[in-house]
């Protein structure tokens, strides 16, 4: 045995790069934040949450002119 092969790592194992979802914890590629499910979860929260905002602004104008 050379004095460089005793360095050498006898056994290789290459970690892909990835992420994990921050909901779930599910493994996904780099470029996301978030699984597939958890990102359609979460535009259903913004849908609702918009619809209840515009809502309250109908009542509002409502309240300031009423005809």
């Amino acid at each position: 045995m050379s004095k460089f092969e005793r360095y050498k790592k006898k056994v290789e194992t290459y970690i892909y790069p990835h992420k994990h979802c921050k909901n779930c914890g599910e493994m996904i590629s780099e470029a996301f934040s978030y699984c597939s499910e958890c990102y359609k979860k979460s535009k259903e929260k913004k849908k609702r949450f918009k619809r209840k905002e515009k809502i309250q602004e109908k009542k509002y104008v409502q309240k300031d002119n009423p005809k």
